[in-house]
């Protein structure tokens, strides 16, 4: 139940603030993967936005943030994956040059973008009312992977001069000719 997936979270990464929402990952194949990622509330003065993977086999703990199996741009997420078909003794040169590895963070990606796109379609005002907390995540994502550029962006979101979110295709399809970037609205 939700509330199960809350008291998890709790639980695991002892911050009592309630997640936005979470991303449910069980894969049986190509490969045997199980896990969840949560999205963080971000309060934005003076906390590290760093989040924290927890990657385990067979219930057997390995190791926190790994880079070779979680993208860069996704360690702003917390969750614990449990992926029995990698080896207990991870050394940072066997993944880096594992393709299984690949797969693994490859699938990881796509379902992230996957939530994030169905958020929007289902939800749009939910989807919205969290982009302030999650957009410096698909931002920086956008920058690293171009894959994950491609499945996410058609739902960036911009603010509008009076406050309204829109997205590029929005602003296109109004038939605007000119679009200004404001950084800081009252003294512009």
């Amino acid at each position: 139940t939700e509330e199960e997936y809350k008291d998890f979270y709790r639980k695991v990464f002892m911050d009592f603030n309630e997640p936005l929402f979470h991303i449910h990952l069980n894969v049986d194949f190509p490969f045997n993967l199980k896990g969840i990622l949560y999205f963080p509330k971000l309060n934005h003065e003076l906390q590290s936005i760093e989040g924290q993977i927890k990657l385990f086999n067979n219930q057997v703990f390995i190791a926190d943030n790994i880079k070779e199996v979680i993208p860069e741009y996704l360690m702003l997420l917390k969750g614990v994956i449990d992926c029995p078909d990698l080896p207990l003794n991870v050394s940072r040169s066997f993944l880096q040059n594992d393709g299984y590895v690949t797969k693994v963070s490859n699938h990881i990606t796509k379902k992230v973008a996957d939530k994030l796109n169905s958020l929007y379609k289902t939800e749009k005002e939910t989807y919205e009312k969290y982009w302030d907390d999650i957009n410096p995540f698909v931002k920086y994502g956008c920058l690293r992977d171009d894959k994950f550029y491609d499945r996410v962006k058609d739902i960036l979101l911009f603010k509008d001069i009076d406050g309204a979110y829109k997205t590029l295709k929005d602003f296109t399809d109004a038939d605007v000719k000119e679009v200004y970037y404001v950084t800081d609205k009252d003294a512009q």
